[in-house]
């Protein structure tokens, strides 16, 4: 595929084109194809001059530029802007200033960096500045793989990197959504990258067709698919689907139309992997089943958790996720070599002395003390027992976290941490996109109530709420008990501009 050069009046108008295509058919990176083309002359985006194009979708197009000021290589891509009245449109380029302004203080290796952004001065069309890679998308990589899968290190080892990518991304309250091959690159060193985060959003809440649901719905959550309120651990059951299909050569969740994809993802599980690829096993089962998990609270809940688990994987190890599971090997160590010991020691009494046999009918001291001795430890034993089934019994039992309060900006973002995981994260506007709505228009703004499953048990809850052009920006905390089975309702109150939490 030969690159194609551009004169500015030829990008004038590819940016004022806002045509809106199905997501699934955007190709926004393939920076590893061929540079057989540059341009003859140099058209600039702001200060950039672009010399080749790299590739274009319904987002708009992806070049390769130079910045002139650091003599840089960098890529630069366009946004358009979908069609609609003006107010639409200035409405979208501030959410895609604020997307990217957000993404652009994440600093990882695997994440593509984001160095600027800014407006074609004619179409007033947005476009972000990005890291050039020189590598190639996940996506063609499998693609020219044999038999469509990557040998079982390479997969593992590529999936753990997007994982702690990920992680640390969660961490900045920052969640992707659209997890893809095609949004991660490759460098020629092997080096994972996300592309996209800042834009992926409002790709996906803002380019529609006929009402239908549209992005890469093969990658997509069940809660995603559901419309429901989504976090980091959406991404990580994207990456979840991108590592089944990496080991194995397919997807796991296979349709033909969207409404066929859309249920199975939503309601049925994949086959185990191992059954595609018997060498695979059944700790790669295991890693990919919770990954895949319907419930988000049986999935990782972090990326790092599902790294190390990769890391247990490759070093031929059983995941320490699985271990920590199975109570057997959790009660180790002394009692238990104790409480072993009670059971070989009718063996041992078998060897006794003539002194001993001449006093068969009496017990010796010593022989009472032991016998007390090995009680005593087969009560410990039995104790901590209890107490770790007890624990883990009550802790795993579920209980609901409800939000409400009406807010009174016009709009703004919201973060909620529970016990430091990042568990939502959006903007709330004209329209509340949450899990459980009630619109209530006025004065006073819109009213906000989101529910987000617990377990039972104390947990600290962090909000932050972001509204600078209007004068909001609170950020507090408050710990709370949860019952099993039980709903506790935290108020949001914003009097005097200040962010004050309370139970109900």
């Amino acid at each position: 595929m030969a690159l194609k050069a551009y004169d500015k009046k030829s990008i004038h108008q590819l940016l004022k084109c806002s045509s809106c295509a199905m997501i699934a058919a955007l190709s926004p990176f393939s920076m590893g194809l061929p540079r057989a083309a540059q341009a003859t002359t140099m058209p600039q985006l702001g200060r950039y001059e672009i010399l080749a194009e790299l590739g274009r979708g319904a987002m708009g197009a992806v070049f390769r530029a130079r910045d002139p000021k650091i003599d840089r290589i960098v890529a630069v891509k366009t946004i358009a802007v979908p069609g609609g009245d003006a107010n639409g449109a200035g409405e979208y380029r501030r959410r895609f200033f604020r997307e990217a302004q957000a993404a652009g203080r994440l600093s990882h290796p695997g994440i593509v960096t984001i160095y600027d952004v800014g407006e074609e001065e004619g179409s007033q069309s947005p476009f972000i500045v990005m890291e050039y890679i020189d590598g190639r998308a996940l996506s063609d990589i499998v693609a020219d793989a044999a038999g469509g899968a990557l040998p079982l290190d390479t997969a593992l080892d590529l999936v753990r990197q997007i994982a702690l990518a990920l992680d640390y991304a969660h961490g900045q309250g920052i969640v992707h959504r659209d997890i893809k091959p095609s949004n991660i690159l490759v460098t020629r060193d092997g080096q994972a990258k996300i592309a996209d985060f800042g834009i992926a959003k409002l790709s996906l809440a803002e380019v529609t067709l006929s009402g239908n649901l549209l992005g890469t719905p093969a990658y997509m959550s069940p809660e995603q698919i559901s419309g429901k309120p989504i976090d980091g651990r959406s991404d990580l059951f994207s990456l979840g689907v991108i590592a089944y299909w990496l080991v194995t050569g397919e997807k796991p969740f296979p349709g033909d139309s969207l409404t066929e994809l859309s249920l199975q993802i939503a309601t049925q599980n994949p086959k185990p992997a191992s059954v595609v690829v018997p060498a695979l096993g059944q700790d790669v089962d295991h890693v990919l089943e919770r990954a895949l998990a319907k419930d988000p609270d049986r999935r990782y809940q972090r990326g790092g958790e599902l790294a190390a688990d990769i890391d247990d994987l490759r070093g031929k190890q059983k995941p320490r996720s699985l271990v920590s599971q199975d109570p057997t090997v959790l009660l180790q160590g002394p009692v238990v070599a104790a409480a072993r010991n009670t059971a070989a020691a009718p063996a041992l009494s078998t060897k006794t002395t003539p002194m001993v046999e001449a006093e068969r009918g009496e017990e010796s001291p010593r022989r009472r003390s032991r016998a007390w001795l090995y009680l005593v430890l087969a009560a410990v034993v039995a104790v901590a027992a209890a107490a770790f089934f007890f624990t883990n019994f009550r802790t795993a039992l579920p209980a609901d976290l409800q939000i409400v309060g009406q807010y009174p900006f016009s709009s703004g973002e919201v973060y909620i941490w529970v016990d430091g995981d990042l568990r939502y994260h959006d903007q709330v506007h004209s329209t509340v996109r949450i899990h459980k709505k009630e619109q209530h228009t006025g004065p006073a703004g819109e009213a906000i109530a989101l529910t987000l499953p617990l377990r039972a048990g104390t947990h600290t809850v962090r909000i932050r709420i972001d509204a600078h052009e209007e004068g909001y920006d609170g950020d507090t905390a408050i710990p709370g008990d949860f019952r099993a089975y039980s709903q506790r309702t935290l108020h949001l109150d914003f009097k005097g501009k200040d962010l004050n939490l309370s139970w109900e």
